[in-house]
C-alpha cells in the first residue's frame, strides 16, 4: 500500500502511475476538493484557476501530455496558434527565431560554452544583449517561471530552453485545469485507488520496513509520495529543512466585452512588471460567460504595491473597459512555486519517502517539470517498494 499526501497535480499523477503498475494507493487531501493549485473555482460564470493558468507550457507535445496519455487519461489540448507574440513599442511581433538579432544568438552560444566552466547567473548574459532580446527574455522568465534573470544560472535556464525548442509552445486543455484534475481522479478511482478529501495528515514516522502516517490514527504504508513540499514534509516528521527562496506572483483575471488578443497563444509584454497574458476562452468558450483574459506578474517586495503597479500597467495595455474578476497573490504557504525554478531539490526525501510537485521538478517549465519529477520520484521509490 502506497500513500500519497496531497491531491495536487503531482500527487494525482503519481497515484495514477502507481495504480496503473498494480499498487494499492490511498490519497489524502486536507482541502475539500482535489487539484490544489491546478484546478478552478467558478465565480460569476468564469472558471478562475486556483493557481496555474489554464495553459500547458508545451501543449499536446510535452512531458505532461505524454504522461497523461501513458496513464490513460484523455484530455483534449488545443495547441496555441500563434504560440506567442511580443508587445514591443506598441507592435505585436510573433515570436520566432528570426526576429532575434544574429548577434544575440551568437552571444547565447558563447555563454553556453563559458557555462561549461563557469556557470554565471542569467543576468550576466541578459545584460550583454540588445534591448529587444533582453526585454523578451525578461518577459519569458516572468511569465513562464515567475523569476528574474538574477534568480537562475545560465545552465539551469539552458535545460528549460532545450525543452522549449524540443516541444515548442503552449496549449490550452479543454475544460481548463479542472478538467485535467477531474480526469485524473476518475481514472484513479477506476483502477481502485482511493481519494480522501478533508483528511489532513498530521504526522509521518519512518522505520526500515514501513512508513506510518497520522491521520485520525497511525496507519502503516510501504511507501509515501509527498505532494506538500519539502518543508511541510519535514515538519510532519518533526524536522526542519533549509530551502531556497520561493517564487512570488500575482494573477489577474479580467472579463472583457470583446477579445483583446484574438488568439490562443501568449502575449509577452516588454519592459513592464506584468510579464504576459492569455485569453483561453478563445480556445474554450465554456471557461467563461464572456471573454476571460488572465495576466501574470512576478514580484518582489510588497504585494499591495505590486498590485497597484500591475493594474495600472494592465490599463495601459488593455484599456479601461474590463471587469476585474479576481486578483490572486501567491506567496508563503501557497506560492507560485515553493522553490524557484532552477533551485529544485531532489525527489528523494528519506528512504521510502519521495517528494513530487513544485520544488521537486525536472528541468522544464512548471507543470511540465512536475511531470518529469513525478516519473523520477517513482523510479526512486521503486528501490524500496
Amino acid at each position: 500500500m502506497i500513500a500519497v499526501v496531497g491531491a495536487g497535480l503531482g500527487g494525482l499523477l503519481a497515484a495514477n502511475l502507481l495504480a496503473k503498475e498494480g499498487y494499492k494507493v490511498e490519497v489524502y487531501e486536507r482541502l475539500p476538493f482535489p487539484g490544489g493549485r491546478f484546478t478552478s473555482l467558478n465565480y460569476k460564470g468564469f472558471e478562475i484557476s486556483t493557481g496555474a493558468l489554464h495553459m500547458i507550457p508545451h501543449g499536446s507535445r510535452g512531458p505532461l501530455a505524454k504522461l497523461l496519455k501513458k496513464i490513460g487519461v484523455r484530455v483534449e489540448i488545443i495547441d496555441s496558434k500563434p504560440e506567442g507574440e511580443f508587445l514591443w513599442n506598441g507592435e505585436r511581433i510573433e515570436v520566432r527565431r528570426r526576429v532575434f538579432p544574429l548577434k544575440a544568438i551568437l552571444k547565447f552560444y558563447k555563454e553556453l560554452a563559458i557555462s561549461k566552466f563557469k556557470d554565471r547567473t542569467l543576468d550576466v548574459f541578459a545584460n550583454s544583449l540588445d534591448d529587444f532580446t533582453k526585454a523578451f527574455l525578461n518577459s519569458f522568465l516572468g511569465w513562464s517561471l515567475s523569476i528574474y534573470s538574477e534568480d537562475i544560472t545560465f545552465r539551469k535556464f539552458y535545460e528549460i530552453f532545450k525543452q522549449t525548442v524540443k516541444y515548442r509552445g503552449p496549449g490550452i486543455p479543454i475544460g481548463g485545469c479542472k478538467a485535467v484534475i477531474d480526469e485524473l481522479v476518475e481514472n484513479l478511482e477506476s483502477m481502485g485507488g482511493k481519494i480522501y478529501l478533508r483528511k489532513e495528515v498530521r504526522g509521518i514516522k519512518k522505520s526500515n520496513e514501513e512508513v506510518k502516517l497520522l491521520i485520525e490514527e497511525w496507519k502503516s504504508f510501504d511507501g509515501v509520495v509527498s505532494n506538500v513540499g519539502h518543508k511541510l514534509t519535514a515538519e510532519l516528521m518533526g524536522e526542519k529543512v533549509n530551502l531556497p527562496e520561493e517564487s512570488r506572483g500575482i494573477k489577474y483575471t479580467l472579463k472583457l466585452e470583446e477579445p483583446f488578443l484574438e488568439h490562443t497563444g501568449v502575449l509577452f509584454i516588454a519592459n513592464k512588471n506584468i510579464a504576459g497574458m492569455n485569453e483561453v476562452t478563445n480556445a474554450d468558450p465554456n471557461l467563461g460567460k464572456g471573454v476571460m483574459l488572465q495576466v501574470h506578474q512576478p514580484f518582489k517586495g510588497d504585494a499591495r504595491r505590486a498590485v497597484e503597479v500591475g493594474l495600472r500597467e494592465i490599463r495601459e495595455v488593455v484599456g479601461k473597459n474590463f471587469e476585474l474578476l479576481a486578483v490572486q497573490s501567491f506567496s508563503r504557504d501557497w506560492p507560485v512555486n515553493r522553490i524557484k525554478a532552477g533551485s529544485d531539490l531532489g525527489v528523494v526525501f528519506k528512504e521510502r519517502i519521495v517528494v513530487v510537485g513544485d520544488g521537486a521538478k525536472g528541468g522544464d517549465i512548471e507543470v511540465e517539470g512536475i511531470a518529469l519529477g513525478v516519473e523520477k520520484a517513482l523510479e526512486e521509490l521503486g528501490r524500496w517498494i
